[in-house]
């Protein structure tokens, strides 16, 4: 079981949370609670998706990344940048124009991820033709890898071993800038990224005992200072981009591209939402035979993500036309794409595999089986005590959440509202009991809006 990956980016501040129960809602893995008036995540649940991000209204939910202040003066600092970050800005802005601008916000070089696409093409060659269980789950997004290390355990053997295209592109820089006499403690490389996951994979890589990226820095932020760059008359000029990868390399973060190098039944399913639910189908035995997942957290993959400051959409189409333009200078080329990378391809291969992905160990019940299944039991009995609503006036999500929590010691049974009622009537719990159980979930001035100024209870509103 792999227990080391609980590194997370999504972070609460509890100084704008109120305890609005949003989140808590739409988390895919119930790694939620409310405690004493705040939102509280598990980490050995939370896949860092972020949709609980997008729908936090006081905006107290952010993603924790290293920012653009943490470079230094003492390093050569490489910026690894995603084409869907290129898709960001107006087509009438070339990609050498975008990638010059990242380069002036303190970056000594800036090189972009999806070179390592044409590794990775080959790589994807000789997987299908290994043996390996079937459907071959992709593990380009790492929300939905922790997805199914967290809900589906059983298809952790079924996640590709294979190191995600940033990581490669990282290995190559660093192969690349130590032939030319760089200090491989000088070298420092930064991963400009549209979501929280992948900060999460940056700094703790699953299968992986250390990472070749040095920084995450949030795309937002980097947009917000391009931007400036980009409007400012001194920058203004030709810039011209070299066919230096196929063009379809481009759309590989988009949703449905991957699939295509993967022979046989392959599929691409998008949006946190329809991946488990495809899961779900896929764990009951109700589909015919796949080949190939492409699964990916993000509607439209990463220019979904949560990081992107443009429109998705927008973005798929300004990816698509960019496309055209590396068709046509690749034609011009005789056919030819000169990507550099690809000459270190011999050496990379050695360095491209992963360990096999394993569950989450901090969900086991107890380490013990015997110990584990009376657990289980007692989580099934207290099932029979509670109403079934799913109401999350516990600060659990759901009925069943409150009954594992309870299992787990974190709990009680009379954080359930309609228990406390029965408690209550069975004199078993007074109604200053339940008061200190409610306030111990949603804090202890919660409920100061129904008081007088003097604390008594107030009647006003009725």
């Amino acid at each position: 079981m792999d227990g080391r990956n609980y590194i997370h980016s999504i972070q609460i501040d509890t100084t704008k949370c109120i305890g609005c129960s949003h989140c808590m809602r739409v988390c895919s893995t119930q790694a939620i609670r409310i405690v004493e008036g705040y939102a509280n995540i598990q980490p050995e649940r939370c896949v860092d998706c972020g949709e609980c991000y997008r729908v936090c209204p006081q905006r107290a939910i952010y993603a924790k990344d290293d920012g653009v202040a943490s470079l230094s003066r003492d390093r050569y600092h490489i910026a690894l940048v995603p084409s869907v970050f290129i898709g960001q800005f107006s087509s009438e802005y070339s990609a050498s124009r975008v990638l010059d601008a990242v380069k002036q916000i303190g970056f000594d070089e800036v090189f972009e991820v999806e070179q390592a696409i044409d590794f990775m093409k080959e790589a994807y060659q000789s997987l299908a033709a290994a043996e390996f269980p079937r459907p071959i789950i992709s593990s380009f997004c790492p929300a939905v890898v922790r997805l199914i290390q967290v809900l589906y355990p059983s298809f952790t053997s079924h996640i590709m071993q294979l190191k995600a295209p940033h990581d490669m592109a990282a290995l190559y820089l660093r192969k690349w800038k130590e032939q030319e006499g760089k200090d491989p403690q000088k070298i420092a490389i930064y991963y400009i990224t549209p979501c929280a996951a992948k900060i999460v994979a940056a700094r703790a890589p699953v299968g992986e005992s250390e990472s070749p990226i040095d920084a995450a820095i949030s795309i937002t932020e980097v947009y917000n200072l391009v931007s400036k760059i980009l409007h400012a008359k001194s920058n203004a000029g030709l810039y011209k981009t070299c066919a230096n990868m196929s063009p379809d390399s481009v759309n590989w973060s988009l949703s449905g591209t991957e699939k295509k190098y993967f022979p046989g039944r392959s599929l691409a399913i998008d949006g946190m939402d329809n991946v488990i639910e495809f899961m779900e189908k896929l764990e009951s035995g109700h589909l015919s035979p796949i080949d190939f997942l492409e699964l990916r957290a993000c509607d439209q993959g990463c220019a979904g993500g949560i990081l992107c400051p443009g429109n998705r959409f927008l973005t798929v189409e300004r990816l698509e036309q960019r496309q055209k333009r590396l068709k046509k200078l690749k034609k011009a080329n005789h056919g030819q794409v000169r990507n550099p990378l690809m000459t270190y391809r011999e050496e990379l291969r050695h360095f491209s595999g992963v360990a096999p992905v394993l569950p989450r160990e901090g969900l086991l019940l107890d380490e013990d089986m015997e110990k584990a299944l009376l657990k289980l039991q007692r989580i099934e009995r207290l099932m029979t005590y509670f109403p079934g609503f799913d109401c999350g006036a516990c600060g659990a999500p759901g009925c069943r959440n409150l009954a594992e929590d309870i299992v787990r010691g974190k709990a009680s049974i009379s954080h359930c509202l309609f228990v406390q009622r029965v408690m209550e009537k069975n004199y078993k719990l007074s109604p200053d009991q339940a008061f200190v159980v409610i306030e111990k979930i949603w804090g202890r001035n919660r409920l100061n809006k129904y008081s007088d100024s003097d604390g008594k209870e107030s009647n006003t509103a009725y």
